[in-house]
């Protein structure tokens, strides 16, 4: 009964921090709707998204002509809101792109531009006494399931030789999945930053793999619906406009857009700085070369077919997913002839 009250509050106490961040960016107006012109952009609290905020308040959306309303949520329901037409655009990873594509997503999905590579924000970690991935048979596993973190466990798995039926596996929202971990009722959890940080409170916990072990496979982006992009290409031209010019921004006031993304995200400065490597923003060079079909993962087409590869191999898909329009990378090449 003590530690169900400890993960009461302690599931609490996280909501409260995820709704202070909130407080601090842009809401809509849930009263009316948003005018036609206007797009309307998700985000969320990991890293490389939070950069949206840096964008909004530095007044580089209005820069490029754009009204945007700025929609702040947890990860999930910006996949869903975009997956059912509430968003003309969100921030989220080309896995969970491919798999809402190929489950329950009511509009078609397009990728226009790369923000960021994981490599290392996204984490397993174990309680004291587990060393490797393998000691996972048997044991409770806490992640949420359809998401990125999903993907990494059953990359993991599949690396040690073990399969999701040789856990036990526990499927709960980000938030709950901390808190179960910190209260000792499980005994590894798949996360990322900012998220990781809370589990770390676990006296003795460790981070045996994170996206470094397969880099490439988890990657940020911005991506709209196909309907809006054809019918609005200017706006989404302005908003990937947006994107590069905030990336300058970044790499010319470091403090300050480590203060917005810091606050946006429930990190501190110093985390920033701690993880700057692990969630490398990506601006037009990066961009140019991802969008090209090579040979690895640093190739996002490439990526997309491992990816499309491995989730029909899991039977995650209920239905196919034309992976050759998944891009778009027109408006990356537009931006840089201008």
């Amino acid at each position: 009964m003590k530690q169900r009250q400890y993960l009461i509050y302690f599931s609490i106490a996280l909501i409260g921090l995820f709704l202070i961040v909130s407080c601090q960016v842009l809401q809509p107006d849930l009263k009316t709707s948003s005018p036609a012109s206007t797009l309307r952009l998700g985000f969320n609290n990991w890293p490389g998204c939070a950069v949206w905020q840096i964008a909004y308040e530095q007044e580089i959306f209005k820069k490029n002509n754009l009204d945007v309303d700025l929609q702040f949520s947890d990860y999930t329901t910006g996949l869903t809101n975009l997956a059912s037409g509430q968003l003309d655009a969100n921030c989220q990873t080309l896995y969970d792109t491919i798999y809402i594509m190929g489950t329950n997503s009511q509009v078609d999905q397009v990728i226009v531009a790369l923000s960021d590579w994981s490599t290392g924000g996204d984490q397993i970690i174990a309680a004291p006494g587990i060393q490797t991935i393998r000691e996972f048979k048997g044991k409770k596993v806490a992640f949420e399931s359809g998401s990125v973190g999903s993907f990494l466990l059953l990359l993991a798995l599949e690396k040690y030789g073990l399969k999701l039926s040789d856990i036990q596996a526990v499927n709960q929202d980000l938030i709950t999945n901390v808190a179960l971990f910190v209260e000792e009722e499980v005994d590894a959890i798949s996360t990322y930053i900012p998220f990781s940080k809370q589990a770390m409170n676990r006296s003795g916990s460790q981070i045996i793999l994170t996206s470094q072990d397969f880099p490439g496979a988890v990657s940020d982006h911005l991506v709209v619906t196909r309907k809006f992009m054809e019918t609005h290409p200017q706006v989404v031209q302005a908003l990937v406009n947006t994107w590069f010019d905030t990336v300058e921004f970044i790499q010319k006031n470091p403090d300050l857009s480590r203060q917005i993304i810091g606050y946006t995200a429930g990190l501190t400065v110093q985390d920033l700085k701690d993880y700057q490597s692990k969630i490398p923003i990506k601006g037009l060079s990066e961009n140019l070369t991802a969008f090209e079909r090579g040979e690895n993962f640093t190739s996002l087409p490439y990526a997309a077919d491992k990816i499309y590869q491995f989730l029909q191999k899991n039977k995650l898909l209920t239905k196919s997913v034309n992976i050759e329009q998944i891009f778009d990378a027109s408006f990356v090449y537009n931006f840089n002839k201008n």
